[in-house]
């Protein structure tokens, strides 16, 4: 646990080198990109060896082992074809069961994506960097390491869709669904943030949504036969459980963009299709979360939260109400990242304690050639 708080704070002070420039400006080639780079650089490096160093660290760590195996071998596995051709390559080019090497590419891959799209998209790097951190989405990436890859790729695909660039954003989107097609409801839900919804018409959406809880059963048995593979897996039919800390989470940010309307949301159009995520996530964490999987879909919605934030903090024009949210954010940062941590050890999560292959015997790392398939 000290890891990971020395690690959120020493890279949280990095980020605060860098200084948030304009997309427009980014490409060029000044002493301040120049030194936002060398940050970058630097906070890459540091995420990039606390990911690449871990071993046996994640709640599927070993089932991943098990799947780069059977990929390897040519079993069939669930897992995308995209993900299964990175893997073959990896162990065909060390010829051995080298799965550190398959879990260190995802990681640097994951984290690059990540700062590239903060840095890009962000009017304040520093402070999304730390809700970044905060809320776990750094660590979270220990765990299903393609989903984290996919859902790192999503968030860079904002840039596309607030620029109106729907080929490139559906393109993008079609990438990451390579690596796990759940990214695949990002394009009808995104496209529709983008439309302007009358006032009348999300208050109705916020009065039906309730009787996904009424149809539960319902649901289930539909989403059981568009998912056969659902009514033999007991884990997934008991779908999952009401999320409170999410649910809250998504109702304060809520509270935030309503208060500061005018300013920040009403006019923006960027602003208002990340607002549009995150009421789109407070629907689907409070009244479907009984449906399998619905974290996920939820994070494609609500990690627009780490731009929305604080593109709202900067539209705020009284100094005083701007100082005073930006360190009510922070506070409420700090506490939810112990919250997480407190989390980090159940076996769901399973990121806590952290473990490196820098401490094993090497003579028990799996680093052995190993013969195709083939011979």
């Amino acid at each position: 646990m000290i890891l990971y708080i020395v690690v959120a704070a020493l890279s949280v002070a990095l980020a605060s080198r860098v200084t948030t420039v304009t997309q427009s400006n980014t490409y060029v080639l000044t002493r301040r990109v120049l030194i936002n780079r060398i940050v970058l650089g630097g906070l890459f490096v540091l995420l990039f060896l606390v990911s690449a160093l871990r071993i046996n660290t994640g709640n599927d760590y070993p089932t991943y082992i098990e799947r780069f195996h059977d990929i390897h071998y040519g079993v069939y596995v669930v897992t995308e074809k995209g993900f299964n051709q990175v893997i073959k390559f990896i162990y065909w080019f060390f010829n051995s069961e080298c799965y550190l090497y398959a879990f260190a590419l995802f990681g640097g891959l994951t984290i690059a994506i990540f700062l590239i799209g903060m840095y890009k998209q962000s009017d304040s790097f520093v402070l999304t960097f730390f809700l970044f951190m905060a809320f776990g989405m750094y660590y979270q990436t220990f765990n299903t390491v393609r989903y984290y890859f996919a859902l790192a790729i999503v968030l860079y695909a904002h840039k596309f869709i607030t620029d109106k660039k729907y080929i490139s954003f559906i393109i993008t989107i079609l990438i990451a669904s390579l690596f796990h097609k759940s990214t695949l409801v990002c394009i009808p839900v995104y496209i529709l943030a983008t439309i302007p919804w009358k006032r009348w018409q999300a208050i109705l959406l916020a009065v039906i949504s309730p009787l996904g809880l009424l149809f539960r059963n319902n649901l289930m048995d539909l989403f059981v036969r568009l998912y056969p593979s659902y009514q033999f897996e007991e884990e997934y039919l008991a779908g999952g459980q009401l999320s409170i800390i999410n649910v809250l989470r998504s109702l304060g940010i809520l509270a935030l963009c309503l208060i500061f309307w005018k300013d920040a949301i009403k006019d923006n159009k960027k602003n208002r299709f990340y607002f549009y995520l995150n009421y789109a996530a407070l629907i689907v964490y409070a009244f479907f979360y009984f449906i399998p999987f619905v974290s996920r879909i939820g994070y494609y919605l609500n990690i627009s939260n780490i731009l929305l934030i604080p593109a709202v903090i900067k539209s705020i024009k009284d100094d005083r109400k701007r100082r005073l949210i930006t360190a009510g954010v922070v506070i409420a940062g700090v506490l939810y990242f112990i919250l997480f941590l407190r989390k980090a050890y159940d076996v769901e999560v399973k990121i806590l304690p952290y473990s490196s292959w820098l401490y094993e015997d090497f003579d028990f790392l799996p680093l052995v050639p190993v013969p195709y398939k083939n011979q």
